[in-house]
């Protein structure tokens, strides 16, 4: 027996008592906020139902540590807690439990524990909202406050340890692209002249250069159309980490006859919205004339090659676009841009160099969320046996409860 269940027994041998949310905490509906009163420096965080706060401003409206759960859009149903004072704009619940029933802190890890409840019963055709009565009629376990607080201790002791984890690996990774980026723009700089190198315009070492397009328009579901034809958009470019592996959207086989599909290898750069933003495809696929694709004559470049120099003078590329509305880059100012082309022996060492660093950098960048998330999962699973209660004051699998008039 260990020394929750050792309390339990002593405290509350009849088992817990379940009660509704709002016998025992207000929830309370924040209010909006004029836009003129947001500022970047403001005082105070202003949370408008989001996951994270959209603005800042010089008055609040609640009290810091206080349990916030969204109440319009997406994320209606999240749950957060918020350790400063801040302003709660109308899209936002906040809760003040009764802390002679209950603890602020237990309450939203059990609050916390039941979101994806919550963001169940989002409502509504347009913007998603959440009731304010999936709060109020939600039961909770009331075991006493010397129970509570031990609780408590055990999960925010844990819940510290994810984020200083997660804050220490997210600086070590970091610290990796810096040293990475630093050792690709130093190799392809060529300022030390050990490479006899040939300036040459990506447009005099393209095999094929141009535009995508899009004249019939992509769709994710092609049943009535036929064809299920890769099409990468510019968000599948920039999440990419230089390699396409996924597309969102699907082309048809009549959509095809008036695009064009380019091959596995050809590298896509974005040059609107997002401006140069950078992939190799690794399947044949179409894309819009947001994304120009490049293929390397092989007997002059390596398309490879050619894709680390254009990510190594990115903010370059970027400060060349151009449009008031929606910066792009212009096509033939940018098949006009002179690159260093050394021997086809040296570039292709220059690659197996930087694939190597690159690889060192996917590895930890893959190896960094699979650490928080499983470290996450522990704290959920300690949580669960935790805040999981029956009549009898047994730990059984988590379940949530509401009562219904």
């Amino acid at each position: 027996m260990n020394e929750i269940e050792r309390l339990i027994a002593e405290l509350c041998p009849n088992g817990v008592e379940w009660r509704e949310l709002g016998e025992v905490c207000s929830v309370n509906k924040g209010k909006q906020l004029n836009k003129k009163l947001l500022t970047e420096d403001g005082f105070y965080p202003a949370y408008n139902g989001g996951k994270n706060y959209s603005g800042r401003t010089n008055n609040y409206n609640v009290e810091a540590n206080t349990i916030i759960v969204s109440q319009g859009g997406a994320s209606a149903g999240f749950v957060n807690f918020v350790e400063t004072k801040f302003w709660a704009n109308a899209h936002c619940y906040y809760l003040i439990p009764d802390e002679t029933q209950i603890t602020n802190r237990f309450l939203y890890h059990f609050v916390k524990m039941n979101q994806s409840y919550l963001m169940d019963f989002q409502y509504g055709a347009g913007i998603p909202a959440l009731k304010s009565d999936k709060l109020t009629k939600m039961l909770l376990p009331i075991p006493p406050l010397k129970i509570q607080k031990k609780i408590v201790q055990i999960l925010d002791k844990f819940t510290n340890y994810v984020t200083e984890l997660t804050s220490e690996l997210t600086s070590e990774l970091t610290l990796r692209q810096k040293q990475y980026s630093f050792y690709r723009d130093k190799l392809l700089s060529f300022e030390d002249e050990v490479y006899q190198v040939e300036w040459k315009t990506l447009g005099e070492v393209a095999k094929d250069f141009g535009r995508g397009k899009s004249k019939h328009r992509p769709r994710n579901d092609n049943r009535l159309y036929g064809g299920d034809i890769p099409f990468v958009q510019t968000g599948d470019v920039r999440n990419s980490r230089g390699h396409i592996t996924s597309y969102s959207q699907t082309y048809s086989d009549f959509g095809l006859k008036q695009s064009k599909l380019w091959l596995k290898g050809t590298l896509c750069i974005t040059i609107a919205a997002n401006i140069a933003e950078m992939g190799i495809l690794d399947f044949d696929a179409c894309f819009p004339d947001s994304v120009v694709g490049f293929v390397a004559n092989e007997n002059l470049a390596i398309t490879k090659y050619v894709a680390y120099y254009l990510a190594s003078i990115k903010d370059v590329l970027a400060s060349k676009s151009t449009g008031s509305a929606q910066e792009n880059l212009n096509l033939s100012s940018f098949s006009n841009l002179k690159i260093p082309i050394p021997s086809l022996d040296i570039q292709s060492r220059i690659v197996q160099v930087l694939d190597n660093f690159d690889t060192v950098c996917n590895d930890l960048n893959i190896g960094l969320p699979k650490e928080i998330e499983l470290r996450q999962k522990q704290y959920e699973y300690f949580r669960d046996k935790l805040l999981t209660f029956t009549a009898e004051g047994v730990y059984t699998d988590s379940t949530v409860q509401t009562r219904h008039n």
